[in-house]
């Protein structure tokens, strides 16, 4: 109620009331996932079977939910958009994307105190950011794309995953990591884009776009998992939790090697041995 008085309050404006009532929306949004995953976290110990799953049968309900959602609407869209575009376009919006993810890399690379992968990401945000993110040209300057988030964040810095969770339309989670989504909404400053006309249309396509183009470049890989799994829920959060445990320490390959590598499912992205590389001569 009080942060419902407040937006009315704001009133038409300046920059600085407009910013309050930004971060109060945001809030009001987002703000009952944070509050609701902190009470979830004391759930976590109570999970015997080492899956780390105490309220599994509302998470599979979400999970067949999402499931459904996925077979209706994204797999078909995503077909379209793996079939009807040209690799270069469709190299050109990954890039994108990725290159709006580099503030929120770089805030938690600091964050982690890896400044050798901040001086690499500051490096990509540059010299990609001349052409927009459109064009990589940091991978062939030695220049590897890798992801860090809050939950990664967390983490490193030795907070528990907590219960895990089925998150509607976003996916698998755990505690931590539902924590660190809410966080790094606040850091990215593309989230701070004002809700109208071009930008408007900009920021929503965005949030479209990412499930899209995730699932149309591992879309035999996620079918074939989804058909060879006898258990596909207990699949998926076995991939889940491995692949954040690997990407908390930087692990260099996923823990199961013999399933693929799911994490940007999940927007995550693990380092490989050949991105690694240079990082070590950076840092060494």
């Amino acid at each position: 109620m009080l942060a419902t008085s407040l937006l009315k309050s704001v009133g038409k404006p300046d920059a600085t009331s407009w910013k309050v009532k930004v971060a109060l929306k945001r809030w009001l949004r987002i703000g009952p996932a944070l509050v609701g995953a902190a009470m979830l976290g004391a759930c976590a110990s109570a999970s015997t079977d080492g899956a780390n799953d105490p309220l599994e049968p509302m998470n599979r309900a979400v999970f067949a939910v999402n499931d459904v959602l996925d077979q209706v609407v994204l797999r078909p869209v995503s077909y379209v958009y793996k079939e009807a575009l040209p690799d270069p376009i469709k190299d050109v919006v990954r890039n994108f994307l990725r290159w709006l993810k580099s503030p929120v890399i770089l805030a938690n690379d600091f964050l982690q105190g890896n400044f050798a992968h901040a001086k690499v990401t500051s490096a990509r945000l540059l010299v990609n950011g001349a052409l927009f993110g459109t064009v990589e040209i940091a991978e062939g300057l030695g220049l590897p794309y890798r992801e860090e988030d809050f939950g990664q964040t967390l983490g490193v810095h030795g907070a528990s995953e907590g219960a895990y969770l089925l998150l509607p339309l976003l996916g698998p989670s755990n505690v931590r990591d539902t924590v660190g989504l809410v966080v790094d909404s606040f850091i990215d400053p593309f989230s701070y884009l004002d809700g109208r006309g071009l930008k408007k249309s900009a920021k929503n396509g965005r949030q479209v776009i990412q499930p899209v183009t995730f699932r149309a470049e591992n879309f035999d890989r996620i079918d074939d998992l989804r058909s060879d799994s006898i258990d596909f829920y207990a699949r998926i959060r076995t991939i889940y939790r491995q692949q954040r445990k690997a990407a908390v320490s930087n692990g260099l390959i996923p823990i199961d090697g013999s399933t693929p590598d799911l994490s940007e499912e999940f927007d995550r992205q693990l380092p490989t041995p050949e991105a690694e590389a240079p990082l070590s001569k950076a840092g060494g």
